[in-house]
């Protein structure tokens, strides 16, 4: 079987509809569970040991590569992330209806420190491998959105344990502002207003993007996303496609 290859042009992830539509049909947690939550995001109790693998400590390695959750990005494999999280961790084609499908894996209960949400992982993947593993696996099921899940194959799970993390999207249970952002992350390089009027906070230093839904209209009840990758990949992955999308800087 051949290997899986890396893409010589990485996909635009963030774009993709498997990824967007966290932004639109995961919920709001209840008041009860939101509040402490927000909490921890704005400051929480006063802790006499560090916590360690917090949604904003990313550690750049000054070399065009970072950590976070664990993770190295562009160097991680997913045999890594299985290791990590095991029988939490689903790994499946995800295909939105007309749109080519995405190797991802999820954990949909992560829970980073005392931070819970869902973490998506990414991977660089040639895409025409991704349709060959589609055609083979023999399992699927659709979710919302119309949007179908299909199973990999045994000798294709295999094969994708090989791939790369390029990137990781986490959606935090607690609805973010900006001012408790930038008191986690500290002062953003860059504000972009995206194409629906939602926020992106840029940390090219350490490869961080934040999302965060506008104030009114259609996506006024989203959720907050922050993206991770490589700060190499930074201008390529992120910020370009962003640039193109958006009506305004």
């Amino acid at each position: 079987m051949t290997d899986p290859q890396p893409l010589s042009t990485p996909a635009i992830w963030w774009r993709r509809p498997s990824v967007l539509a966290l932004l639109i049909t995961l919920g709001l947690l209840g008041g009860a569970l939101a509040w402490p939550l927000l909490q921890a995001w704005s400051g929480g109790p006063e802790r006499s040991v560090p916590v360690q693998g917090l949604p904003w400590q990313v550690t750049a390695d000054g070399a065009g590569g970072s950590e976070v959750f664990g993770l190295a990005l562009g160097q991680a494999t997913l045999a890594d992330v299985e290791a990590r999280w095991g029988h939490d961790l689903v790994v499946a084609l995800i295909a939105a209806p007309g749109q080519a499908p995405a190797l991802e894996a999820y954990v949909e209960g992560f829970q980073a420190a005392f931070v819970t949400g869902k973490l998506v992982v990414a991977f660089d993947v040639d895409p025409a491998w991704v349709v060959r593993a589609r055609d083979r696996s023999t399992r699927s099921e659709i979710g919302e959105g119309a949007v179908r899940k299909h199973e990999l194959a045994p000798d294709d799970r295999g094969d994708a344990r090989r791939l790369r993390v390029a990137a990781l999207s986490f959606v935090p249970s607690a609805r973010l502002d900006e001012a408790a952002v930038l008191q986690r992350f500290g002062p953003a390089a860059e504000r972009i207003t995206g194409p629906d009027g939602e926020l992106h906070l840029l940390f090219p230093d350490r490869g961080v993007a934040v999302v965060l839904p506008p104030a009114t209209g259609s996506m006024a009840k989203a959720r907050s996303l922050i993206q991770y990758v490589a700060p190499a990949q930074f201008e390529e992955r992120l910020v370009l496609p962003l640039r193109k999308a958006s009506p305004s800087r």
